[in-house]
């Protein structure tokens, strides 16, 4: 009976796949018989049953505590298996996690976002260190064209924010979510603005105090450790406002929070550029990375993040979508990151490092088939008709390759 499933599990696999995948049982027997290109290796029974019970849970788990292998090329199998449960996710219950719509407000929700934001971003700037570019940037790069390395493509990405927020000297640049302050630290040094960050991670917040004054930035740099939702007691207004790679960390329930406030700290003509991983429809989020990675993490759709901003004054200008540009992002870190493997094992341990190799494959495949986006919404406060009118450019050389 377990064998009939597994291979029923296996065909719908396969059928997702250019390339052939099987599987191995605790007890040596393969599944089909025979040579396949790619062997998923079950070294438990335990590991084998909870699989069988929940896919998701059961594959991560498994492969982080190492009782489950792969043998061939690990992002080949997670594209086929991605793709059969996209497929079939209709014709199952309903796994995904979504958000508890009970909202957490006043100081609960701040000290829940705190400990879930230095839960992922406080493992130490020297693990980021070995695998991010040396502008530490934590998010989607932009690669202008196919054979750009990630530090070219980091920097194009914040050159493109620059430009959509038509930055100039004078301006007030507020950044939430200032990561370890490439932007604001950047901006600064390319323009005579203020530039201001502000982040919940204490790792994060002691980088960039650094860096200001290393950079001999004081007095037109600032950075701040606290919850978005304070930015009114800072007692200042800005012109320009971008968030990199933190409204992931929102959460639903907080939407209408976040753009209120951001509603409040912006000026009348000001743009809030919003860069963000989402969904184009509402849909399942990853249990495994929620528990394991991003803790209370949720990714927009869309219509939520438009839904969110509706009645506030605000104008929409530009929705650009990144998609490909993330993923190839993502293979520059995993190949930053196998390269440090010895490091990382030394410092973290075998299962901490099967943990971040598979969060970082399993989230370049999500962008691969097209199930997550990286989307830059552009807004204005209030109606903009003098913002220049933007003009894409196509390349014929794909850049999305394998």
């Amino acid at each position: 009976m377990r064998e009939r499933v597994i291979k029923s599990i296996l065909d719908g696999v396969n059928s997702c796949s250019e390339e052939s995948i099987g599987v191995e049982l605790p007890d040596g027997r393969r599944i089909p018989e025979g040579r396949t290109d790619h062997t998923v290796v079950f070294r438990t029974k335990k590991a084998l049953l909870y699989l069988l019970k929940d896919i998701e849970m059961g594959f991560g788990e498994g492969y982080m505590k190492g009782e489950i292998e792969v043998e061939g090329d690990l992002e080949r199998v997670l594209i086929a298996g991605a793709k059969y449960l996209m497929a079939t996710e209709n014709q199952r219950p309903m796994q995904s996690l979504l958000l508890k719509t009970i909202s957490k407000i006043g100081a609960v929700r701040k000290v829940l976002d705190r400990k879930n934001v230095q839960h992922h971003y406080d493992l130490g700037n020297d693990f980021y260190s070995l695998w991010l570019d040396s502008s530490m940037t934590y998010s989607c790069a932009f690669f202008p064209h196919p054979d750009a390395d990630l530090e070219t493509a980091q920097r194009e990405k914040r050159k493109i924010i620059y430009e959509k927020l038509l930055l100039r000297d004078g301006d007030r640049l507020l950044d939430i979510g200032c990561g370890w302050g490439s932007v604001i630290l950047e901006s600064a040094q390319l323009f005579d603005i203020k530039a201001v960050g502000i982040t919940l991670s204490e790792n994060q917040y002691s980088f960039v105090k650094r860096k200001i004054k290393d950079l001999g930035l004081e007095g037109r740099v600032e950075v701040h450790l606290m919850h978005y939702a304070d930015l009114k007691s800072l007692g200042m207004k800005f012109n320009k406002i971008v968030s990199v790679g933190m409204f992931e960390h929102v959460g639903r329930e907080n939407y209408r929070l976040f753009f209120s406030t951001v509603k409040e700290v912006l000026e009348e003509g000001g743009l809030f550029l919003l860069h963000t991983i989402g969904k184009v429809n509402p849909g399942s989020q990853s249990r495994w990375i929620r528990k394991y990675i991003f803790p209370g993490g949720y990714l927009p759709a869309i219509s939520e993040v438009l839904e969110a901003s509706k009645g506030l004054g605000f104008c929409l200008i530009d929705i650009d979508n990144w998609r490909p540009h993330y993923y190839r992002t993502l293979k520059e870190w995993r190949k930053r990151f196998w390269q440090n493997r010895e490091k990382v094992i030394a410092r973290y341990g075998e299962t901490f490092f099967r943990m971040w190799d598979l969060y970082l494959t399993s989230s370049a495949v999500s962008f691969y088939i097209g199930s997550n986006h990286l989307f830059q919404f552009l807004f204005s406060k209030g109606v903009k008709n003098d913002y220049p009118i933007m003009r894409r450019s196509f390349s014929e050389v794909p850049l999305l390759c394998q």
